[in-house]
Order: C-alpha cells, then sequence, then structure tokens
C-alpha cells in the first residue's frame, strides 16, 4: 500500500471537467479505472475520496448552471454553448479577450458563426455577460470549489497512513 500511496502523492492523478476544460483530482470513478483503484480498499483513503467525489459533482452541477444561463441568453446567430461557457468562465477567472473576424473565437475556440452584425451582436452579450454579477458568482463559485478540490486533495489525500 506504501508504494501505491507514494506513486500516487507523485503522479496526483487528475481528471477535466467537462466544458469549461479544467484538471480536477480524480473522482472515485475516475480512480477506478486506473492504477491507483486498490486505495480505494483503503476505509481511510476511501471516506476522504467521498469528499472529492462530492466537490466534483458540486463543480459538474455549476457548470451545468451556468451553461443554461448562458443558453437562455446567447439566442442570436450560431452560437457553440459549450464554447461559449468555457470562453465566458475563462474571460471572468483569467481575463483575456474574444477575437472577431469572419468568426468569433476564443483561444482557437469558434464561439460563434454569423453575419458580422451578429457577430457584434454577440460579443456585446458576451461584455454584458462578464459583468453580470450572477454569472460572475457562478463562476467564482466554480473556481472556488476546484481550489477547494486541489486544498482537500494536498491535505489529505497525499498524506493517507
Amino acid at each position: 500500500m506504501d508504494y501505491w500511496i507514494q506513486r500516487y502523492q507523485a503522479e496526483k492523478p487528475s481528471m477535466r471537467i467537462e466544458v469549461i476544460e479544467v484538471d480536477v483530482p480524480c473522482n472515485s470513478t475516475c480512480l477506478q479505472a486506473t492504477e491507483f483503484r486498490s486505495l480505494l480498499e483503503n476505509e481511510t483513503f476511501r471516506s476522504r475520496m467521498e469528499v472529492v467525489d462530492s466537490l466534483v459533482e458540486l463543480v459538474k452541477e455549476q457548470v451545468g448552471v451556468l451553461r443554461r444561463e448562458l443558453n437562455e441568453r446567447f439566442n442570436v446567430a450560431d452560437v457553440d454553448i459549450d464554447s461559449m461557457t468555457y470562453a465566458v468562465f475563462r474571460l471572468i477567472e483569467y481575463g483575456g479577450n474574444t477575437t472577431m473576424g469572419e468568426r468569433l473565437t476564443f483561444h482557437d475556440r469558434v464561439l460563434a458563426r454569423g453575419s458580422f452584425k451578429e457577430l457584434v451582436t454577440v460579443n456585446n452579450i458576451i461584455e454584458k455577460v462578464r459583468q453580470d454579477q450572477d454569472i460572475r458568482m457562478i463562476c467564482d463559485e466554480i473556481k472556488y470549489l476546484i481550489e477547494a478540490l486541489w486544498e482537500h486533495f494536498n491535505k489529505n489525500l497525499v498524506t493517507v497512513k
């Protein structure tokens, strides 16, 4: 078991949260599909993983809330709502800018297609959304939950005895 704990500590297995593409510690389901699945037999480790499982579910739930909120606001042009959710989360939490040409893009992701007028409208909605306190609160909560996941991982899962 010590060998696997040491490997687990060194490798810090992670998974990617869909839509926003952020890495978080592996939850139990993810860990079950790795070479570290035997760690789940340790009762202490398993109980600490329950916290990870809950936090991962909360992150996914909040990403879903953000996606639904944005879907309601971007009902113009041809908008890729998953790419838009990714972009809005990153614009709010880390900054950056969209790029407008034949398409509206962010980090090589196509957010919207349409006429120039439609793209300007979508870009204006993005600017309004970036200032919207409800959207900012959802994004902040997602970021906070992700930070809490890594903090729990570093404090409680890499020191299992």
